[in-house]
């Protein structure tokens, strides 16, 4: 019967290294596997410490040039920009854009998917990764998550829904301004069904919940737990599908349809805490979803997951950080060990 296990492997990489003379240099590189989807992660022991190698630091006076430039074209940011987005049917929504406070909701111009969201939070056009409040990120939650259950009430079939972020255009966002972006959708992406897939064969072999499970067997190891806020505990992962990525789980919450407002809240007061550990470290951008089981559907093997990571920092000639190692290998590289930035992060969360 399967069991989360925290397995790793050890590779041995051999040269004569022409930075030391031509002395023979062996690395020795530690793969990891995700205990559910068996992911794999490699860390280099001796690229720690060197992680500008790959990722330079923000250029924080770049993007306040960028966010200058951009602010005078941003359909987001002039005080009549409720008369440039887009609006629901009025079947659909019968307000045409929904709102919470300084957080809207409205269609997305170029929609990937059958419902396509945009939440703009705030007017700020730029925000440093230090400034996002909780109060804020909990009203682009709550509209988001408003969205959602209007979508579901609408057309009981769009049960598929994400929560979604793109920070800064090394992230793939089209604008600096912050926003979300959600979707409700009949079937599932593809990372979202193999989570699904593989929690419910872990489910049927042991009549137990993978993610209550791995909170459990952190919370007993104590390497790369973090903690909890509220509802939602926080960890980081053991084997990342992005540079330093943390994730958290809601043990009592399969789908969106039961959240609360304390939920909300619970997801945007440890948000707040990551992105003030991520600017700390000199980064700058973020990709994010939050997934859950399909909606109307008893689903006791799958609980709330949110995932959080980041992407190359905005920098004046910034490179990309997929290459053919994530994006044709489905691999990652670890820069920084998940049971440091657990540490880090941990006391944050206090």
């Amino acid at each position: 019967m399967p069991e989360i296990i925290f397995e790793k492997s050890t590779q041995f990489a051999s040269f004569h290294n022409p930075l030391m003379g031509g002395e023979l240099t062996t690395h020795e590189l530690e793969l990891r596997y995700d205990p559910l989807t068996r992911h794999q992660s490699v860390f280099n022991p001796g690229m720690e410490g060197k992680s500008q190698m790959l990722y330079p630091d923000t250029d924080f006076d770049y993007m306040r040039e960028r966010a200058e430039e951009s602010k005078a074209s941003c359909f987001l940011c002039p005080e009549n920009w409720k008369e440039n987005v887009p609006r629901f049917p009025q079947e659909m929504i019968s307000e045409g854009i929904l709102e919470q406070n300084r957080a809207c909701l409205f269609p997305n111009l170029f929609p990937v998917g059958g419902n396509h969201a945009v939440v703009r939070l705030g007017n700020e056009h730029l925000r440093f990764l230090n400034e996002m409040p909780a109060d804020l990120l909990q009203e682009g939650i709550q509209v988001s998550l408003d969205y959602i259950k209007r979508c579901h009430q609408y057309d009981s079939n769009l049960r598929y829904c994400t929560m979604n972020a793109n920070y800064m255009f090394p992230a793939g966002a089209s604008v600096m301004h912050p926003h979300f972006q959600i979707m409700a959708l009949p079937e599932p992406t593809t990372y979202h069904k193999r989570l699904l897939d593989y929690s419910r064969t872990f489910y049927q072999d042991t009549a137990k919940c993978y993610w209550n499970e791995l909170l459990t067997r952190e919370r007993e190891l104590q390497e790369r737990w973090i903690g909890n806020t509220g509802t939602c505990d926080w960890i980081a992962s053991y084997s990342p599908g992005g540079f330093n990525e943390i994730m958290a789980v809601w043990p009592e919450k399969e789908s969106f349809l039961e959240w609360e407002e304390e939920d909300v809240q619970s997801l945007a007061k440890g948000l707040e805490k990551v992105l003030q550990l991520y600017h700390e470290m000199n980064l700058s951008t973020f990709n994010f979803s939050c997934y859950s089981a399909p909606m109307g559907i008893q689903s006791p093997e799958f609980k709330c997951v949110f995932r959080i990571a980041n992407r190359q920092n905005v920098v004046r000639h910034h490179r990309t950080d997929d290459f053919f190692v994530q994006k044709m290998l489905g691999n990652e590289i670890i820069l920084n060990r998940p049971e440091t930035l657990a540490d880090w992060l941990r006391e944050k969360m206090g």
